[in-house]
């Protein structure tokens, strides 16, 4: 039988444990030194879509314009260069940490919306490739919580993180749309630094979600 566990936690992959901006900032510098134009075209995509809430798969356009190995080559660069260390957002070697090591029974994982090829490459610089990790087809993750909910009010996990049953769901995040639709039972908490937090959270009346200005503030409220 699917081992049961009391609650589940969710964590997001880009600007929760992989620091995206720092990234895509080490990224287009590289590119600006032999590609100027192609630097400020990229930096100004993945400013306007964030801002937006939505998501520029820079590093799938790299890939397809350039070519895989060009791109690989630069990811490495850029790593060695600057260490893995820059990449990894405070908190999260602690909140992934038992995941991480393979220990006690599996009450966390990471889910992400994005290309997988290159969500698959990011965990992979974090070393965090070994935990288990969902890749959602859409950025509205309330509702794909939603559709794990069975008719007991428990939620029923996909293959990736098991196939167990959480009594509840906690949902990490950086993007506010990510909880809209959340459904009982499950809880969210928005990472998110931005100066009018509160006040979107409290238009978006979603009682069940708190804000955390990074993964490491999370854990101490917790």
């Amino acid at each position: 039988m699917p081992t049961a566990t009391k609650s589940f936690q969710l964590v997001d992959l880009d600007r929760v444990i992989f620091d995206t901006a720092r990234f895509v900032a080490a990224l287009t510098e590289v590119i600006r030194q032999t590609e100027p134009e192609l630097s400020a075209l990229l930096q100004e995509q993945f400013d306007s879509a964030y801002a937006k809430e939505e998501t520029f798969f820079l590093l799938r356009y790299l890939r397809h314009t350039k070519g895989n190995d060009w791109f690989e080559n630069l990811a490495h660069t850029i790593i060695t260069e600057h260490g893995v260390e820059e990449f990894i957002l405070p908190g999260a070697r602690e909140r992934l940490a038992p995941a991480a090591r393979g220990e006690g029974d599996m009450n966390i994982g990471i889910i992400t919306y994005g290309d997988v090829i290159d969500q698959r490459l990011k965990l992979k610089m974090l070393g965090f490739e070994h935990v288990p990790t969902y890749f959602a087809d859409t950025p509205d993750k309330a509702w794909l919580i939603r559709s794990w909910k069975q008719p007991d009010g428990r939620f029923q996990l996909p293959d990736e993180f098991g196939g167990g049953i959480a009594e509840t769901i906690i949902l990490e995040d950086d993007k506010l749309r990510a909880f809209d639709g959340l459904p009982e039972g499950a809880f969210g908490v928005w990472i998110t630094q931005h100066p009018d937090a509160k006040q979107r959270l409290a238009e978006k009346e979603l009682e069940r979600v708190r804000i955390a200005r990074s993964l490491k503030e999370s854990i101490e409220q917790s």
